[in-house]
């Protein structure tokens, strides 16, 4: 579960967290009135706890299977099974052979037998502290999902501090707006917000309103609890079925191991489109194959929409024209045209005399593109973000390997109007 690039910080920071879970559980048992043993073993104490302090076991186990829900594992997954229970949880990563291992893993030496370092969660030891830390204060237990909430509410609501003049009707129209939002039309605050992060923080044509909850989103994306930064990280997730599906072009995925947990999605051709790598929570990190810092742009719910995704940013529809016909196609770029640097002699081959033509490299997406050397060809590539315009390609085919072609000829800029095939 846990990446490799992230286990130092995992077993610099998890055996704290175990040493600490442990001395709870120790000082819980010994106010209860119980029997404390001289063990690491957090599975062995929570047993004892149990035995002595139900009370204190149950919110314990409450706190635990909360966390796991608000962290979206799939207790059923493989790798994933033992959070589903406490009990289960504690037993495969709480016991004194699994602190121990944790100590000997950071100074360098490997121990035999199964690792449980890939069985545990820093968040879930996290909340287990959090739920300690609730049983010594008997009148504010809450668990993570509760605490959140409050969080969230506070952000939307009391920390904003609205009032307003019993004489600035415009201001109490908003404010009453609001606040039934917040509170009659929303069960809870974390759903509100979630609305409100999909409609872009403008749920409604008012700028105290707009203003109020973007202030609220900001602060909570400063928040240093971080159940709430995984809250907020969430809401970002690209919504299920968000992203277009493109029926002419359904990607592959080799994946990098059996679990098919990490892969790259790739072209018929074989070209990378980008890395995604499944979340814990069954989202999908995107990594784009695109030129610069190679780094997570979104995160899909689905894997459908991951792959849909990189086809949608990675490749576009060209319209080809040859022998008199035209014809969408799918091109595999997330650029313009872009010439080799240098004039070859395919150029020359090509009839093409003119000073500034390039010999141009194109792949498409279907192997039966139909084009062959020779041909003269107009390719049309739609440049969306200059407005109504699009880059032409008019040149002659000087060379055909399955899905790549090379094109000798001039590329130029024309409005969409002025482009008729």
């Amino acid at each position: 579960m846990i990446p490799e690039t992230n286990l130092v910080q995992l077993t610099n920071r998890v055996p704290i967290a175990h040493l600490a879970i442990e001395r709870g559980l120790k000082a819980l048992i010994a106010d209860a009135g119980g029997s404390v043993e001289p063990t690491h073993g957090l599975h062995k104490l929570y047993r004892t706890l149990s035995d002595c302090d139900e009370e204190s076991a149950n919110f314990l186990a409450l706190a635990f299977g909360d966390a796991v829900a608000f962290l979206g594992y799939n207790v059923n997954a493989k790798g994933f099974t033992q959070f589903r229970s406490v009990d289960d949880y504690l037993s495969k990563v709480g016991t004194e052979k699994a602190f121990e291992e944790l100590r000997y893993w950071a100074i360098g030496e490997q121990r035999k037998g199964e690792s449980p370092i890939h069985f545990m969660s820093p968040s879930v030891h996290r909340e287990l502290l959090c739920a300690i830390e609730c049983l010594f204060r008997p009148k504010h237990r809450e668990t993570v999902s509760v605490r959140v909430e409050h969080e969230v509410g506070y952000a939307m609501f009391d920390r904003r501090r609205i009032y307003y003049n019993t004489n600035d009707t415009l201001k109490k129209e908003s404010v009453d707006w609001y606040m039934n939002w917040l509170y009659v039309e929303h069960k809870t605050r974390c759903s509100a917000l979630e609305e409100a992060v999909h409609q872009g923080l403008s749920i409604k044509d008012d700028e105290f309103i707009t203003k109020t909850l973007s202030d609220a989103y900001a602060d909570l994306k400063q928040s240093n609890d971080p159940a709430v930064q995984h809250f907020i990280r969430k809401l970002t997730y690209l919504p299920k079925g968000s992203q277009l599906r493109n029926l002419d072009a359904v990607p592959e995925i080799e994946w990098f191991s059996k679990d098919q947990a990490r892969g790259i999605v790739v072209t018929p051709g074989g070209t990378h489109l980008g890395f995604i790598e499944r979340l814990p929570d069954g989202g999908w990190e995107i990594t784009p194959e695109e030129e610069g810092l190679v780094q997570v742009t979104d995160i899909a719910r689905t894997l459908a929409d991951a792959k849909d995704y990189l086809v949608n940013r990675l490749t576009r529809q060209v319209t080809v024209t040859f022998n008199g016909e035209s014809k969408l196609m799918r091109m595999v770029t997330d650029r313009d045209f872009f010439p080799m640097p240098e004039r070859s002699a395919d150029i020359e081959a090509s009839g093409y005399s003119e000073s500034w033509a390039r010999t141009y490299e194109l792949e498409f997406w279907d192997a039966s593109h139909d084009l062959t050397n020779g041909k003269a060809v107009l390719v049309e590539l739609p440049l969306e973000r200059y407005g109504r315009v699009a880059s032409l390609l008019d040149g002659v085919v000087v060379g055909v390997v399955g899905h790549n072609v090379s094109i000798a000829g001039i590329d130029t800029v024309m409005p969409l109007e002025t482009t008729e095939c």
